[in-house]
């Protein structure tokens, strides 16, 4: 009999918190990019009571700041060579007014503590996914094995991951002593049938096949017990001919050309080779079928590059990339095997740059209006105003930091960078909005704000009674004058004499 080998890549854990907020989220979405936005708008509503502390505080300070401008440019102009100085100045005057510089950091602190926990869940999740594909693609692989036992339920099952699972201790229960036992599961037509009692190389063992099958299963026995040894093998020809394969109680096994083991087999291909043919068939249909495409993105949980692909083309790169540190696969060649039939996904691009753009774009917008409400205290907490030019670089380094991280990490983490920029964005504006209605009536009235300055219209005092009467006999003149009945009056330098 010739032994197949089943994959046995061991199943992925995590134990990070927001990682299993991840997975929970995208099991009740049935959607990998719903379940990234319901985590978005989760973080959000925890950092929003201290964005909006945040930015109030910010939006407040910066009505202060330019309320204090006219004081604090004379100050510019009359220390502008003590800094020292003039940084005393600035802080009496600071306190004078109300203004706090620390109103916002604490806030800003804890929001970016979240941002940091953020990028390791969705690394940590990203490595468990990809390893749960993998993991997913080996049972569909072994499955093409395990459709040579019929299953019954009981001694013969499916467990939670869909993998068929032989029930040593029922077995081992239901032949005692004897060296051999067959006998009809309840409501079946088929026997399964047990040898017991096999002593290879001082080794015990027991076997387990069924009467329609072609695989034979393969298990040691140590004091009684089953012990950690299993093998599958092909039953040789004279106990399972040809067509128990191709029959359609053992799922109808066809390759990804749709052939059928007869078929294959009058092409010269053994039993093995077309079972290992079609897990590899049925696993990459796995794959395709598992969710993780986004859009233009072939594997979210990959970064959204050309130079990257949906899936490593060897085991070294498989193990470097995600941390997998369970089974060796490779001793038999299992990885191999897996990725066989996915050769486009070894080759192509995962994407094209796109969703790393839109993280540095949304960055830049954010930073451009954060920028923007903040103008006044960029301008004038520095002496010479070099806190503005501090400014215009954060606006760069922001969105290219940003685009750095989309870079490095996953189509999904960008993902949620983009939304976490537009939903900060939109949420800035509100705040500006509220703390301008709270403050800036108070802070300056019906004022107008032209070039940075504050601009006081003066005020218009009503007419006299000896102004109203000047100005009604103006205009009986010139109404006298239009109509032809002042031609007699002289007109010089535009008055009439």
């Amino acid at each position: 009999m010739e032994i197949i080998n089943i994959i046995n890549f061991s199943a992925p854990s995590t134990s990070n918190t927001f990682a299993k907020l991840i997975m929970w989220l995208v099991s009740i979405t049935s959607s990998v990019a719903l379940g990234v936005i319901l985590f978005t708008l989760f973080l959000k509503l925890i950092t929003l009571p201290f964005d909006f502390m945040s930015r109030f505080s910010m939006r407040k300070n910066s009505i202060k700041m330019e309320q204090m401008r006219p004081e604090l440019e004379k100050l510019q102009q009359q220390y502008a060579n003590d800094k020292n100085l003039y940084n005393q100045k600035m802080m009496a005057l600071y306190k004078k007014n109300g203004y706090s510089m620390f109103g916002a950091c604490l806030p800003t602190i804890i929001t970016l503590v979240v941002f940091i926990i953020a990028i390791n869940g969705f690394n940590a999740y990203s490595h468990y996914q990809n390893k749960q594909y993998f993991y997913d693609m080996s049972i569909s692989y072994n499955n093409a094995i395990y459709a040579g036992l019929e299953i019954d339920g009981e001694y013969i099952a499916v467990n939670d991951e869909g993998a068929i699972c032989v029930n040593d201790a029922k077995i081992l229960e239901k032949i005692g002593n004897e060296d051999e036992l067959s006998f009809t599961p309840e409501g079946k037509d088929y026997q399964i049938i047990i040898t017991n009692n096999i002593v290879e190389n001082e080794t015990e063992y027991f076997t387990v096949r069924t009467s329609n099958g072609y695989i034979e299963y393969k298990s040691n026995k140590v004091d009684g017990v089953a012990g950690n040894i299993k093998e599958f093998s092909i039953l040789p020809d004279g106990l399972a001919a040809t067509d128990a394969i191709n029959k359609q109680y053992n799922n109808g096994l066809r390759n990804s050309a749709g052939k059928t083991f007869t078929e294959m087999a009058a092409e010269g291909q053994s039993a093995a080779d077309f079972l290992s043919s079609v897990g590899s068939y049925q696993a990459a249909e796995t794959f395709r079928n598992n969710g993780s495409r986004f859009l233009w993105v072939k594997n979210i949980w990959i970064t959204d590059s050309p130079t990257k692909h949906p899936v490593e083309s060897d085991w070294k790169s498989f193990k470097s990339a995600y941390d997998y540190d369970g089974a060796n696969i490779e001793s038999y060649g299992g990885y191999k095997k897996l990725i066989a039939e996915l050769q486009d996904e070894q080759d192509a691009p995962n994407g094209y740059f796109i969703l790393v753009i839109l993280t540095a774009l949304s960055s830049l917008l954010t930073q451009f209006v954060i920028g923007r409400s903040q103008k006044a205290q960029m301008e004038l907490q520095t002496v010479n105003g070099q806190g503005a030019h501090t400014q215009k670089i954060m606006m760069w380094m922001m969105p290219i930091m940003m685009a750095v991280f989309a870079f490095f990490y996953t189509a999904a983490f960008s993902l949620y960078i983009v939304l976490s920029s537009l939903i900060g964005l939109c949420t800035t504006l509100v705040i500006n909005y509220i703390a301008d209605k709270k403050f800036k009536p108070k802070a300056a009235g019906e004022n107008e704000v032209i070039r940075g300055r504050v601009y006081i219209p003066p005020k218009k005092e009503e007419p006299s009674k000896a102004d109203k009467a000047a100005k009604k006999k103006d205009k009986t003149l010139e109404d006298g004058f239009l109509s032809g009945l002042a031609d007699k009056k002289k007109h010089q330098r535009g008055r009439l004499k």
